[in-house]
């Protein structure tokens, strides 16, 4: 074929793909209703959790005791705020620590829906410098890829535990123990999602609400919120004791 003729079939090809146009515009657009601002009614919040908070009988009985709450954007509500309330009741000091792109505070979330603004006490650097009782890291999927992939958040987590310290674990949170090398080896458990990840990564799973494994403590979901408080207590009793696991 020569230069010219192929030009000529070029031209041609546009020329009737500009009358088409022409004659029906949609044709040359991608339809308008396909894409829209979201509204708040079409945020998911995902399931509701009824889960109610135990009976306070002892309000000093964490007196003394400092725990911080690891978490990022897109922390799910209830397991940022049920620990929280269960641990402050009962005389604990808790900090909520954060990234340092966000030290300002995060957004939790129920499913995909924003519902509260968490004040940052400090982020995981700056938090170095202090010692804990107990770490807690919440779930949430974006809240904890977040955490997972923040190098000064897996060095406060690894350096804690491996002092001998609690260090427990909900939901989607226990793939953070991946990232801190910790979960290989070990029994727990965690949100079903992460299953094949955590046995991947060399732990062994149980599909129950309350796992503790030395100074260790894993629950699956924001169901298991019940057992997962009373496994805190359990190890800030054995931490009070020194039986268990070692203390600095």
């Amino acid at each position: 074929m020569k230069n010219s003729e192929f030009k000529s079939r070029i031209f041609t090809v546009i020329g009737t793909i500009s009358i088409m146009a022409c004659v029906n515009p949609t044709w040359a657009t991608p339809p308008q209703d396909i894409f829209s601002p979201v509204k708040d009614t079409q945020v998911p919040s995902g399931l509701e959790y009824p889960v109610k908070q135990p009976t306070i009988t002892d309000p000093n009985l964490f007196k003394g005791k400092h725990v911080a709450i690891l978490a990022s954007h897109g922390v799910e509500e209830s397991e940022i705020t049920y620990p929280y309330e269960f641990l402050i009741r009962r005389g604990a000091t808790v900090d909520i620590l954060v990234p340092e792109w966000t030290k300002e505070g995060i957004v939790a979330s129920k499913f995909l829906k924003p519902t509260l603004f968490v004040k940052a006490s400090s982020t995981f650097n700056e938090a170095m410098a202090k010692n804990y009782d107990l770490l807690i890291l919440t779930g949430g999927a974006w809240n904890a890829q977040v955490v997972r992939s923040d190098s000064q958040a897996l060095d406060l987590v690894s350096k804690h535990f491996h002092r001998g310290r609690a260090l427990a674990a909900i939901c989607a949170g226990s793939s953070i123990l991946i990232n801190a090398g910790i979960s290989k080896g070990r029994t727990l458990t965690g949100s079903p999602v992460i299953r094949t990840d955590l046995e991947n990564s060399g732990a062994h799973y149980i599909d129950q609400a309350k796992v503790i494994n030395g100074n260790l403590l894993t629950s699956r979901s924001p169901n298991d919120l019940p057992e997962f408080v009373e496994g805190l207590q359990q190890l800030l009793s054995t931490d009070e004791h020194g039986v268990g696991y070692s203390h600095e």
